[in-house]
């Protein structure tokens, strides 16, 4: 896996990989040898595994999503619709937080700053995904440059157009945090984003940042960009290309109709499980310990979002036709044929192994398996991934590399049961 080490409890999203041979749906996971396709074609004795205690079969069908688990997936569905910053400039690789799903308006404090969570429930927000990211290594060549995206639904365009406007009021005349009050400005390119600066000394020297709001239908997208004083057309250049791309994207996306907007029509809730793939990835064992963030299906844009090197997770699982992958204790990418599995292994842990990542021990009796592992300030770092089809599986843990072994094992049959031609 390829998250930042805040979110290694959610999940894999985009991460290690190899060559790893696949598995044809013949032969039996119930103790018969299981013939891979590609490789060698090494068999697989699924009675020799050692899978702990974890599941080896798919779990059932989640079903529609219901009152208690709707925001979780109407956030997780977002993701899909909300701008990556390297799509804004591919300089901006390094993740950060917060990158996550925003439930309700207290999230919102932990963005911006001020009265911005009170005005945000005030005008009926619903929810909202933010998106963070940096450039990797400030040089003085190259100094730091950093992006804070948001895309916030309410409930009326009404709403969105007065939070708009009230939160950025609310910047310009309350200093909340004793840093001195924003600065209104204009970017003569967006008459109607709301604009805000604030110019600060940090060690690296004085740096400027910006506070952009537009009011878009329903959504209000807000932009943080951040940048040394003298790159502040830099900051202006920025928001402008989020809002050239967070407009129609966001436009695209098939959000679930509100009471209001429904009127008599019965709720059209979407699916938990898109397109039923986290039937095939192993569950947390502790559900109270979910983040909101896992238990999910992200596409490559979502994926992406909290990846460690999210330009190359978003073009390899384009690429790979990877549509949706399920993110739960462990991660579960689905392309859209053998190949794609393959690429997704080798892309992925080309670029792990340039990261320092080295190769580690197979588990018992799943010697296609790929692993790798690092010392990091935590522990050590283990991953590993198997392919079966066009379908590939990946675990991860800190210090506990039975555990990691275990996971793999288990994934390993339970992808041997997955249905190969699922859309």
């Amino acid at each position: 896996m390829r998250t930042k080490t805040w979110m290694v409890r959610a999940g894999a999203l985009a991460c290690a990989g190899a060559l790893l041979t696949g598995c044809s749906t013949d032969g039996s996971a119930d103790g018969e040898p299981v013939a891979k396709s590609g490789g060698d074609n090494a068999a697989v004795d699924p009675a020799g595994l050692d899978t702990g205690s974890y599941p080896t079969d798919p779990a059932p069908e989640y079903g529609r999503a219901a009152d208690d688990t709707i925001l979780d997936v109407e956030t997780q569905r977002l993701a899909e619709f909300t701008l990556a910053p390297f799509e804004v400039d591919p300089g901006l690789s390094k993740v950060g937080m917060p990158t996550m799903g925003l439930r309700s308006s207290a999230n919102i404090g932990v963005i911006i700053n001020g009265g911005a969570p009170d005005i945000a429930k005030k005008h009926d927000f619903l929810y909202g995904y933010s998106t963070t990211a940096s450039t990797p290594v400030p040089t003085v060549t190259d100094p730091s440059r950093s992006i804070v995206h948001v895309v916030m639904r309410f409930a009326t365009a009404e709403g969105a157009t007065a939070a708009a406007r009230e939160i950025h009021n609310d910047l310009i005349t309350v200093d909340s945090d004793d840093t001195g009050l924003d600065k209104p400005e204009t970017i003569a390119i967006l008459p109607n984003t709301l604009v805000s600066t604030s110019e600060h000394n940090f060690n690296a020297g004085p740096e400027v940042s910006v506070n952009a709001f537009t009011a878009h239908g329903t959504y209000v997208l807000y932009t943080y960009a951040s940048a040394p004083a003298d790159q502040k057309d830099w900051t202006a250049t920025a928001v402008a290309k989020a809002l050239d791309l967070q407009g129609p994207l966001i436009d695209q996306f098939p959000a679930t109709p509100t009471k209001e907007q429904r009127g008599d029509k019965p709720a059209e809730l979407p699916m938990t499980d898109q397109d039923k793939i986290l039937i095939y990835a192993i569950p947390e064992e502790d559900d109270e310990s979910q983040l909101g963030n896992d238990m999910a299906a992200y596409g490559p844009r979502g994926m992406a979002h909290r990846s460690t090197n999210p330009p190359l997770t978003y073009r390899v699982l384009t690429e790979a036709g990877s549509k949706n992958n399920a993110v739960y204790k462990t991660t579960v990418y689905r392309a859209s044929d053998d190949e794609g599995a393959q690429k997704i292994m080798n892309e992925f842990h080309n670029d792990l192994t340039s990261q320092g990542y080295t190769e580690a021990p197979s588990p018992q009796g799943l010697p296609d398996a790929r692993c790798v592992t690092k010392e990091t300030v935590q522990g050590a770092q283990d991953y590993c991934m198997i392919a079966n089809g066009r379908y590939v599986g990946e675990a991860s843990g800190l210090d506990n590399k039975k555990d990691v072994d275990q996971q793999i094992s288990a994934q390993y049959l339970i992808l041997a049961k997955a249905d190969q031609n699922a859309k």
